[in-house]
């Protein structure tokens, strides 16, 4: 056969040669054609191949990007999540020093119970070791010692806030936690910790403020930041970056969308770190200009070492072909030479041209190279044979399952390494015993032979063969969980098995933990829901029976008509809505979570009855406080009331002892006595206006929000005023604004609070020389939404370090201040959407601006 193929192929080539010799190629050496054709053949196939190559290349880049953007995102998360975790374990090792537990026995601490002590960089407690707060060169904004009921006792500050201290004690909750939170825009991280104490005494806390900052980022991520990569904490609700790691690139306070040209955004959240605000999003920023540079080195590397192997695999292919070409010709050359001079047989010498196409005596060598050549591809192919047979013992050997070959009786003919590894048994220890006997858990061996009989009928090609569960034995005695599947092998003279083991351990307890998994949400003591986009209940968890019964439906069932439109509207808008319900003396707060791409919604309740009782709670003890504050205020008052009210008693007496008189006497006419009654009768109305005015001051009311002037409520106050700015010789001055300034307050609170600012300023001006006290009360527009009353004075003034503190609890500049009354004030004004703030100065005298909100809708009573 392969004789009369190359006889074919003999005849083929010499005709294709004869036809050659007429061609034009045959006047080319045959040396330069090779050299020819080899380089047309390399550049035909550059163009070709190139091209697609860097696609190919180009593809598979993209296709790798976004797996590691999500890696080096999840890296960057990971290291910024264990820096949180390093500040936790240093307030916790911080909270146990000695010198901590030490100082809360001495009588340093039992000082703090008076008011708050603070200290400083230059003052620092004794309880704080130098050096001892740093981590990775950032130190604590503020420490804090807190009593359990939440209040500083006693305070480092390395570097000032830019708000009150409350406000971060009031995320305390009493026990030891980690808050990240926002304020002013600012995140910040809150680390509470127990200082243990001995039995019988009240428990402390340290409180660690740190403020999450550019440096802050950077630190977190221990030295191995990439230049081209930006990390960031991100607003979830508003899109804006709160704080990046490289403000001079990547500024605050921009929004997240303008840097998704410039960078390949990742965001991602922070569960356990989060606390307080479930908004903020941890975001890797990688620029898109690095990823683009490095892919398109990675793809002119590539295309320069494909065109480096194409020269060099061109330039060896032309020059290997030129020295055999040159080689050929010289030998036909000399072989035509012979038979001529030797034989007399005239043939074709051409000293130049292609001798190849000239002569075919060559052909015979060539099918003479053809046969060398067969024996040599018989070699090759017994080579691969058994290169094929050392791959398939490499794959048997480190396959991932264990392989384990049978004969029919179930011994063992041979094992792979996996199974030795796998089952920890020597090979030579298994080798001619029975599998089942020495591998198999008893309870399965039935089970296991039942299998082998069952595969040897059906080759392995049904369910039964494949992948049932059993338990093996160890080595060692250790149960594992397999997968045992098994083919069967009919050879001529008997039958094998290869029984396939597959160790599912590790997939057993992922499964049995994804089903915990599962029942998170049944288990969860709060209600969880889920409904689809028709407002059906598709699943809801033990909890959520009171909602349930509320709506009056059962799972599976249709939502009322409301809340199926609250649904709708949550889907269509994609945003979280947050709900509250009332019913059989409980509150529901209820969230609704849309999940657009799956059309539901997840509906999470959570019962705050406890919280809404304890919040009217602490607005009846607040409206009581500010009722004994009124009281206090009128006692203090009592002397210029009393004289208020004594001029119109005194003015009735006088006009009823004169009435008497006259008649007694018989003088005057009836017209004089009728004007005498009716001015006893003007004094009386006065003097029932002030007990009026007194009973609505100091009565003990629910609080009422009704439109008044705000020019009316200022020229009240100066009437209450009136005899005690006089007895101190103060001279008061009213700017009152030419129009109405309408406001919705409540009527005696608001009076109270302008009635302590002038009180205050009166007792502030006592220090000044009598005839140079002057207080003005002015009231004006701010703008369409504001207004403003204005108490200024021209006392003392205080130090800027006394003025941040003057709204604080007990914090007064009187020896016998209680520190109640702007406090109270404050928190007044602040309930009614106001402002109470100040401006002083040493010599400057004091203002005190009460702005409250308005609207040109507002319309006062008679108008």
């Amino acid at each position: 056969m392969i004789d009369r193929n190359i006889n074919g192929t003999f005849r083929l080539i010499r005709e294709i040669t004869t036809s050659l010799q007429r061609a034009w190629l045959a006047r080319i050496p045959l040396p330069w054609l090779s050299v020819v054709v080899g380089l047309l053949c390399g550049l035909v196939t550059w163009l070709f191949l190139d091209p697609i190559l860097n696609q190919r290349l180009e593809k598979i880049f993209q296709e790798n990007l976004a797996a590691r953007l999500e890696v080096r995102s999840s890296e960057t998360r990971h290291r910024f999540e264990n820096f949180l975790h390093e500040w936790s374990s240093l307030g916790h090792r911080f909270s146990q020093h000695w010198q901590v537990v030490d100082h809360l026995s001495s009588a340093a601490w039992e000082d703090s119970l008076e008011s708050p002590i603070r200290y400083n960089r230059r003052q620092p407690p004794i309880w704080i070791e130098p050096g001892k707060l740093i981590l990775s060169s950032i130190e604590p904004n503020q420490v804090v010692l807190l009593d359990s009921d939440g209040g500083a006792r006693e305070i480092f500050e390395s570097t000032p806030l830019p708000f009150p201290l409350e406000r971060l004690t009031a995320f305390f909750s009493g026990r030891e936690e980690v808050v990240m939170t926002t304020i002013q825009q600012k995140p910040y991280l809150l680390i509470w910790s127990d200082i243990r104490r001995p039995e019988g005494f009240d428990p402390v806390f340290l409180m660690m403020v740190v403020e999450i900052d550019e440096h802050f980022l950077v630190e977190s991520q221990q030295a191995v930041g990439d230049p081209d990569t930006v990390i960031a904490l991100l607003d979830s609700d508003t899109q804006e970056l709160i704080v990046s790691s490289n403000q001079s690139n990547v500024f605050t306070t921009s929004p997240l969308g303008i840097w998704k040209e410039v960078y390949l955004v990742t965001s991602q959240a922070l569960v356990s770190y989060q606390g307080v605000d479930q908004n903020l999003l941890f975001s890797t920023l990688v620029s898109r200009e690095a990823t683009m540079r490095t892919m398109q080195n990675i793809l002119s590397l590539a295309q320069q070492d494909r065109l480096i192997a194409a020269l060099v695999f061109v330039a060896a292919f032309s020059l290997v072909f030129f020295l055999i070409s040159t080689k050929i010709s010289h030998v036909l050359l000399r072989i035509s030479r012979f038979g001529q001079q030797a034989l007399g047989i005239e043939q074709p010498v051409v000293r130049r041209g292609n001798q190849m196409l000239l002569l075919e005596s060559w052909i015979k060598a060539f099918f003479r190279q053809v046969i060398v050549a067969r024996d040599k591809l018989r070699l090759q192919q017994e080579e691969r044979l058994k290169e094929s047979e050392v791959f398939k013992s490499a794959l048997f050997d480190n396959s991932m399952d264990a392989i384990i070959t049978l004969d029919e009786e179930g011994k063992v003919i041979e094992v792979n390494g996996t199974a030795v590894r796998t089952f920890d048994f020597m090979r030579e220890s298994l080798l001619g015993k029975l599998f089942d006997e020495i591998a198999i858990h008893p309870d399965y061996r039935a089970k296991y032979r039942h299998m082998l009989s069952s595969c040897a009928r059906k080759s392995g090609s049904t369910l039964e063969c494949r992948s049932q569960s059993m338990l093996a034995i160890t080595g060692h005695g250790e149960e594992r969980a397999i997968e045992c599947s098994v083919i069967s092998i009919h050879l001529s003279q008997q039958t094998v098995f290869n029984v396939y083991l597959r160790d599912v351990t590790g997939r057993k307890q992922a499964e049995r933990e994804i089903a915990s998994l599962a029942k998170l949400a049944s288990e969860n003591p709060s209600p969880v829901l889920r409904a689809n986009k028709r407002g059906v209940i598709v699943y809801a968890n033990t909890a959520s029976k009171p909602l349930l019964d509320y709506w009056g439906c059962e799972r599976g069932q249709t939502l009322p008509l409301y809340w199926q439109n609250l649904i709708t509207r949550s889907l269509t808008a994609g945003e979280t809505e947050e709900f509250e319900i009332s019913f059989d003396d409980q509150v529901f707060s209820l969230q609704l979570a849309p999940i657009q791409e799956l059309d539901y919604v997840n509906l999470y309740a959570r019962d705050i009855t406890q919280m809404r009782n304890a919040e009217m709670q602490s607005r009846q003890h607040q409206s009581e406080l500010v009722h004994v504050c009124r009281l206090s205020t009128m006692g203090e008052m009592s002397t210029g009331l009393a004289h208020e009210l004594n001029q119109p008693l005194a003015a009735i007496i006088n006009f009823a002892s004169g009435c008497v008189r006259r008649i007694q006497s018989g003088v005057g006419g009836e017209a004089e006595l009728v004007d005498a009654m009716a001015q006893i009768t003007v004094q009386a109305e006065r003097a029932g206006e002030i007990i009026k005015r007194l009973r609505a001051l100091v009565g003990k009311r629910p609080q009422e929000h009704e439109v008044v002037n705000l020019n009316h409520i200022v020229l009240e106050v100066a009437s209450f005023t009136e005899y005690e700015a006089n007895r101190h010789r103060v001279e008061v001055t009213l700017e009152l604004s030419r129009e109405s300034l309408p406001v919705k307050v409540d009527l005696v609170q608001i009076e109270q609070v302008l009635l302590n600012l002038v009180r205050n300023a009166i007792d502030a001006m006592k220090v000044l020389t009598s005839g140079s006290r002057k207080l003005l009360l002015k009231t004006r527009r701010i703008d369409e939404s504001r207004v403003e009353a204005i108490v200024m004075d021209n006392g003392p003034g205080m130090a800027p370090e006394t003025g941040e503190h003057l709204f604080e609890a007990f914090f007064s500049t009187k020896e016998s201040g209680m520190g109640m009354g702007l406090p109270i004030s404050k928190k007044i004004v602040e309930a009614h959407f106001g402002e109470l703030t100040v401006e002083t100065g040493l010599g400057e005298g004091a203002t005190f601006h009460v702005v409250l909100p308005t609207d040109p809708a507002l319309e006062l009573p008679g108008f």
